[in-house]
């Protein structure tokens, strides 16, 4: 971890940080070091507690949830005032384990209360995809307000330290934040006694973090997994204003690209289609579908397809054009902070991974990992020429991923005007990878 990239405390230290806990020790297990730093800058914190944790011990017989909660909530406040007393604390009595179920109004809560805070705003929760339904309902959320408020988001993984597997990808995009001087972190787990030593010697009565689930924060510092919808006004475009930008190109114009009528278009989903090395496949993911004009041709060869952008303009285009076209399906989804439903065989990113920062990619391709099979083709296409005021171009989209996958076979293809490269993943990479170029 403290290889990774270091997150600066004082670039927080502005505006105001909302931190969105989950339970009574997550600010303790997640956030401790940037909570002391933002105290000793005297920033503006703003804390939301959603739940007591009251159900932190469902099987006790010496006490019930709403002793349990008493006991949390009084822990929490002498924990955080130690980290930074200059908080200012929200409870929200939600139940613990049911956050998932009030995702709706929790987004709306939140969104209200980012709305009326002084920019720049950073969003502290936990991580999205932490494993524990409560702190994912919290991480989404952050994100999502992050996207609308253009904030930064800062996302502290906490179940997810207990369940990964060390050579999981997703951590070696985050940030480190070596803890300040003097921070303590085991006298302050030790301010938690209902969690870290037994409620009594009666069974259901357990400690909760036993020293090899506290053995995970003992890295000297804090880790995050960051996303930045912060951009400057005027700087490049990323995933965080491409609803926005594509939104506008499409009220413009119906077909923007000229897709369905250009020669160039017809020839290079032509050769896209031809290239893709099975004749069928199970569900193929369209990432950034645009007008559907591509999506309706991959449907030809999948049982399933499922097309996914941005803009809800050019999705109601697709949908008008492709009506009733068999296992095709348009979604709205801003891809890396969401994703569709379903497991993959196919994925097609054309035309797309240029919007995205590198960080956003990485996100994106960690993303197309967890959600295919083993055996999995993804299809890269994009035009080659220079692409203004967004971060990426066709060369960097394709050799990232050729980096994310290097046992792929590649068929590699390059006309005078476009990229179009076939990687097949399996599920056991032969010794050395093969690829075959195309001219």
């Amino acid at each position: 971890m403290r290889n990774l990239p270091r997150l600066s405390a004082a670039s927080s230290a502005h505006g105001t940080v909302a931190v969105l806990l989950a339970h009574p020790d997550d600010e303790a297990l997640g956030c401790p070091g940037l909570l002391r730093y933002l105290d000793r800058a005297a920033a503006s914190v703003a804390v939301v507690l959603f739940t007591a944790g009251e159900k932190s011990h469902p099987d006790s017989s010496t006490h019930t949830p709403e002793q349990l909660a008493a006991v949390r909530l009084a822990e929490f406040e002498t924990a955080l005032t130690g980290l930074n007393s200059g908080a200012v604390t929200t409870v929200l009595h939600y139940g613990d384990g049911e956050l998932h179920q009030n995702v709706n109004r929790i987004l709306a809560e939140v969104d209200a209360m980012a709305e009326g805070l002084p920019t720049p705003l950073t969003i502290v929760a936990p991580y999205g995809d932490d494993g524990h339904s409560d702190h994912e309902t919290l991480g989404n959320v952050a994100r999502e307000v992050g996207r609308r408020r253009r904030a930064a988001v800062l996302e502290f993984p906490i179940w997810y330290w207990h369940w990964a597997a060390p050579d999981d990808r997703a951590w070696r995009s985050w940030e480190f934040l070596p803890d300040p001087e003097g921070l303590d972190r085991e006298a302050l787990w030790e301010g938690y006694p209902s969690q870290t030593q037994p409620l009594s010697d009666l069974p259901g009565d357990e400690a909760l973090l036993q020293p090899e689930v506290l053995a995970h924060f003992s890295r000297g510092g804090d880790t995050f997994a960051v996303t930045r919808f912060d951009t400057e006004p005027g700087s490049t475009n990323d995933a965080s204003t491409a609803e926005e930008v594509f939104d506008q190109v499409h009220v413009a114009r119906t077909d923007p690209w000229n897709l369905r009528s250009s020669k160039y278009e017809i020839a290079k989903r032509a050769a896209l289609v031809q290239a893709l090395p099975k004749r069928e496949y199970a569900h193929i993911l369209e990432i950034g579908c645009s007008i559907g004009a591509l999506s309706a041709e991959l449907a030809q060869r999948g049982n399933r397809t499922t097309a996914v952008d941005v803009s809800e303009q050019a999705l109601a285009t697709a949908r008008t054009l492709y009506p009733r076209v068999p296992g095709l399906q348009f979604e709205r989804v801003t891809i890396p902070y969401e994703w569709p439903s379903g497991i993959f065989d196919c994925v097609v990113l054309a035309e797309t991974g240029y919007y995205l920062t590198p960080g956003q990619l990485l996100h994106t391709l960690i993303r197309i990992e967890a959600s295919t099979t083993p055996d999995f083709t993804l299809v890269l296409c994009h035009w080659t020429g220079a692409i203004d005021d967004w971060p990426l171009d066709a060369d960097q989209v394709h050799e990232a991923c050729r980096e994310f996958w290097p046992d792929a076979s590649l068929v590699h293809h390059r006309s005078a005007e476009y990229r179009l490269d076939v990687l097949v993943n399996r599920a056991e990479p032969s010794p050395s990878s093969s690829r075959t170029n195309i001219d």
